[in-house]
């Protein structure tokens, strides 16, 4: 990237204002097209960062960039070189104390070890020189090992899970790595025998896809005491070889201990939930919130239940304080285009909850993500036969955010649905964050790209949602604010910005080599009720601010 060569030093002269959100676009961006943005990172109060990947020509090149918030510029931008035999694979990038750690795994075929390392990138654009070992693990199978990280939530710590065997027939354990972001140095190491792997897609080629997202590992928490809790999902004991049945359970290990608490957190039947979030609001409970969905098979017609639930537990004594679950109803069903035949497929992620005063909010995506395999067959072969292709790919439809009040009497007020529209292809199995959620005191602000003509139909009230048209290239489309008032749940839209030029992108990195988390933020927190996004225009790009009231 030029550092030199801008518009200007100040920000370009646009601004646009809508009701209780004001867009600024910074100046555009001096970069090499083919350096794509991956994700944006966290900062301070005065900057932020990003991760940038290049690869074009010969090999492939990593950066870390830093911008200053007012002036949304350019501060540094470093390359951040990996072995020359491409044997490292980055593992994740965050922020935390001043600097950007780098997490990198190597596998070395020879010895069965694969180690995880790590480096920095400091505030002042310091890259450190050498790899810095945190765990090195035996194992003769690169896919018997499975990271992630996840920073506690002032950033000044990691939790690093290393679940993994030796080999094929040996029994997977857990380990937890607390790491201090300061020195980065190694607190304490603790070891479950569970198997506690990120979901994904088991693939046969005689079987097909088996799906096992959403069973047994399904979320993790660390909390600023250097507490642990995760989600798994366990065989009920309902449950037999025809059709399987599962319990949630939340595991705790607290800091001073060796051995995690278990708790069955119990609904009034069992429920597969795939995927869950935490909130701590004292040292004394916490929160775990999230979708839950059944579908009982019935001759004519399969009964397919959804809804959303939240479990206060007490930590002191290991017990369900309060629960609440709410299913949806034919009303909501039919807003979300849940109808008999299409909820079957239908899929849950909640991604935040959000206190604000004495309520609770939970907001979260419905989507549809399905595998289509085609074959064909064209023209004759050299030896007489038809030649036959295939042409497979991920289909993914992400339809409608879902945003619900729990009351401080812990009941859910009320349940509301903002339209999302977005269809697209991908060769490979990846969720997206498709949405921006943001609350201030007053409104919760839900921002997406979304189908120009579909604002003309949120004007009537009595719409048909099978009549919204979806998003299929952001070019063209609308960025849209819906607000969502905190005290009834009304929703008022407003355009930021058309889709012309310099596009919203929730998505910046679709190489399944790079592709960022699930949960990956697509927009910089800062103060003052503001927020930093990332805009594009097929390889030029700029970064925004986006105030709300």
């Amino acid at each position: 990237m030029k550092l030199t060569s801008f518009l200007s030093c100040a920000l370009l002269a646009t601004s646009i204002a809508s009701a209780q959100v004001q867009y600024t676009a910074g100046p555009e961006l001096d970069n090499d097209r083919d350096n794509k943005m991956n994700r944006m990172l966290g900062g301070d109060d005065n900057s932020f960062y990003a991760y940038r990947i290049r690869s074009k020509g010969k090999g492939t090149s990593f950066f870390i960039e830093k911008y200053d918030k007012k002036t949304l510029k350019p501060v540094f931008s470093k390359e951040v070189n990996l072995d020359e035999e491409g044997q490292t694979k980055i593992e994740d990038v965050e922020y935390a104390q001043g600097n950007v750690f780098i997490f990198r795994r190597q596998y070395d075929k020879k010895a069965d070890k694969m180690t995880l390392f790590f480096q920095t990138v400091s505030s002042a654009g310091v890259v450190s020189p050498q790899l810095k070992e945190i765990v090195t693990i035996n194992s003769d199978h690169y896919e018997f090992v499975d990271f992630d990280i996840f920073p506690n939530p002032s950033q000044t710590k990691f939790v690093i899970k290393a679940s993994h065997k030796a080999n094929k027939t040996d029994e997977y354990k857990t380990d937890f790595i607390l790491m201090d972001a300061a020195g980065m140095k190694k607190v304490w190491t603790k070891t479950v025998n569970q198997k506690l792997h990120s979901g994904g897609y088991n693939f046969s080629f005689f079987g097909g896809l088996s799906e096992v997202e959403g069973v047994g590992f399904i979320g993790l928490y660390v909390d600023d005491k250097d507490n642990i809790y995760w989600g798994y999902n366990g065989l009920a004991k309902t449950s037999t070889d025809k059709e399987r049945r599962y319990r949630l359970n939340l595991y705790t290990m607290n800091a001073a201990d060796n051995t995690p608490k278990q708790l069955e957190l119990l609904f009034d039947d069992d429920y597969l939930v795939s995927d869950i979030e935490f909130s701590k609001s004292n040292d004394n409970e916490i929160v775990v919130g999230g979708f839950m969905k059944d579908v009982i098979e019935r001759k004519g017609r399969d009964l397919v239940k959804c809804g959303i639930f939240s479990f206060k537990v007490n930590l002191t004594n290991n017990t369900v304080a309060a629960k609440t679950f709410q299913f949806f109803d034919d009303k909501m069903l039919a807003a979300l285009e849940s109808n008999a035949r299409r909820s079957r497929y239908f899929k849950y992620k909640l991604d935040y909850i959000i206190p604000v005063g004495d309520a609770v909010y939970y907001v979260g995506e419905q989507y549809n993500e399905q595998y289509v395999s085609n074959n064909s067959s064209y023209g004759m072969g050299s030896m007489g036969g038809m030649n036959t292709g295939s042409n497979s790919y991920w289909q993914y439809e992400y339809m409608d955010v879902i945003v619900a009040k729990l009351t401080p009497n812990g009941k859910f007020e009320w349940i509301k649905n903002v339209p999302l529209r977005n269809e697209m292809r991908m060769n490979f199995a990846h969720v997206f964050k498709q949405y921006i959620a943001v609350a201030t005191s007053k409104n919760l602000y839900i921002l997406c790209d979304d189908h120009p003509k579909n604002m003309e139909r949120y004007e009537k009230a009595d719409f048909e949602p099978k009549d919204l048209k979806s998003v299929q290239g952001i070019h063209g489309s609308n960025f849209v604010c819906n607000t969502v008032a905190l005290t009834n749940g009304n929703i008022t839209r407003k355009v930021v910005f058309e889709n012309e030029k310099y596009c919203f992108a929730p998505i910046q990195e679709r190489n399944p080599q790079f592709i960022p988390p699930s949960d990956c933020e697509i927009f910089v927190p800062s103060k003052n009720n503001e927020i930093f996004i990332y805009t594009e225009d097929r390889g030029a790009d700029q970064f925004g601010k986006l105030k709300f009231d």
